[in-house]
């Protein structure tokens, strides 16, 4: 008789520990991308904001440039959340194409 194929099967062990190991990575990226959003966020609304109020009191504008900056941390806000969201969606595309890569070599 000739040799049998060898052919790579999964149990299911492997793959529970295998879908384990993406709820990780999933989890760690949430919790990457929400602490990075986090600091852009905090950054780009307080500076704006707090430099509006020092220049109301230096040039007694009140409440003018405190507004100016209020509306500029709120562009400033809804791009760190757009920037955010694209550079997640970079990360899973490039992991789904990596993962597509290994499922075709084996």
């Amino acid at each position: 008789m000739g040799k049998a194929a060898a052919t790579k099967t999964t149990t299911s062990a492997e793959a529970d520990i295998q879908q384990a190991m993406k709820t990780l990575n999933a989890k760690q990226q949430f919790i990457g991308a929400t602490m990075n959003l986090s600091w852009r966020l905090a950054l780009t609304v307080i500076i704006p904001v707090v430099a509006g109020i020092k220049l109301d009191k230096h040039f007694d504008t009140s409440p003018s440039l405190t507004l100016a900056g209020f509306f500029l941390a709120v562009f400033g806000a809804c791009l760190a959340v757009w920037g955010t969201v694209k550079e997640v969606n970079k990360l899973q595309a490039e992991e789904d194409k990596q993962a597509n890569r290994r499922k075709r070599a084996s």
